[in-house]
């Protein structure tokens, strides 16, 4: 009814205008109809349309930076069994269990139209053939600066710089406890970031996110004596050289609604080989003991469904697990995260 009293209306303002010219004519009724037809599709898309909300994917950071002013909170928790190791040949092998529950809470602040400033706390529960226990984990501080904005064709783009501190434990481990009392690394860590995050609306009325991330981290030499996070046993003393790490995180938000968006982090991380220099002393079996590792990487996923109830308060939760690997732990993880601005 309303298409045809606008109809109607165009009608009669072409017949009877006094500002048109008389060599111009009106178009005729049936283009006039195509056109509103036309219109009436395009505003029925405009009403379904909406400014998706997004606070994942699970891992990979976003390239924004955080308004003046404005906080965000977003804690995990993690739980994770590391239930096998990958050989050199990317062969996966049983070990026993290692299960992990680690909460972190990262807090980032808004300072500048394009500085932000990030610190992050964490705990660590190891518990592994009957033996448990639990400490505080790394922490770490961290500077992001805004190099572009989003813009209809351009991503936005950040480059940070974080310097992590080994509040964890590392060294001087009860050989009782069978490593799970290792909640750190105890290396001071230097890692630059250079992230990048873009909307993308390639279906009209489901828009999707995409983020990249790559990180490249720098470890300072460690001091170490007796059983320690990489290895030794009693009377081992001298100085790790932990291996630098690269990793690279792609993201992926696809909005089914504003409020509801399913997410997927893909993850490849390399460690370089961590060498050692000293006495490496001996195990509780009187064998020499090895300190330092070779070369490591791994690559895993990490799916999830986030709940966005408003723009400032998100809920997420879901999977992390390894697919591949060469020297390094196969592990499967649940993770839930709740995010909050203000």
């Amino acid at each position: 009814m309303k298409k045809y009293l606008l109809l109607g209306s165009l009608l009669t303002l072409s017949l009877f205008g006094d500002d048109l010219p008389e060599n111009n004519p009106p178009p005729p009724p049936e283009v006039i109809e195509q056109q509103l037809n036309e219109a009436e599709k395009e505003f029925e898309i405009a009403q379904k349309m909406f400014n998706p909300w997004y606070a994942g994917p699970l891992l990979t950071p976003s390239a924004h930076i955080l308004p003046p002013g404005r906080v965000n909170v977003q804690p995990y928790l993690f739980y994770t069994n590391n239930y096998a190791r990958f050989d050199e040949h990317g062969h996966s092998h049983k070990i026993p269990h290692l299960h992990t529950i680690n909460p972190t809470v990262p807090i980032l602040f808004g300072v500048l139209p394009w500085l932000n400033i990030s610190a992050n706390v964490q705990g660590v529960w190891n518990q592994a053939r009957k033996q448990y226990t639990g400490f505080w984990g790394d922490s770490s501080v961290g500077l992001g600066f805004g190099l572009l904005k989003e813009g209809l064709y351009r991503p936005a783009l950040l480059f940070g710089v974080k310097e992590t501190f080994p509040t964890g434990r590392y060294q001087k481990l009860n050989p009782k406890k069978n490593g799970t009392d290792a909640t750190g690394g105890g290396s001071y860590k230097t890692t630059l970031s250079l992230n990048l995050s873009k909307i993308l609306w390639w279906l009209a009325l489901h828009p999707m996110n995409f983020r990249v991330s790559l990180n490249y981290s720098l470890p300072s030499l460690v001091t170490v004596r007796g059983f320690n996070a990489y290895g030794g046993g009693y009377r081992t003393d001298g100085r790790v050289h932990p291996g630098n790490t690269f990793q690279g995180d792609l993201g992926y938000e696809f909005s089914f609604t504003q409020k509801w968006v399913a997410a997927l982090d893909i993850v490849y991380v390399y460690n370089q080989k961590t060498t050692f220099s000293g006495k490496p002393g001996f195990t509780t079996s009187g064998a020499p003991a090895t300190v330092g590792g070779p070369f490591s990487d791994q690559l895993s996923l990490a799916p999830a469904l986030e709940y966005n109830p408003s723009a400032n308060v998100s809920v997420i939760v879901g999977a992390w697990f390894s697919v591949w690997g060469r020297n390094s732990l196969n592990f499967a993880s649940a993770v839930f995260s709740f995010s909050y601005t203000f």
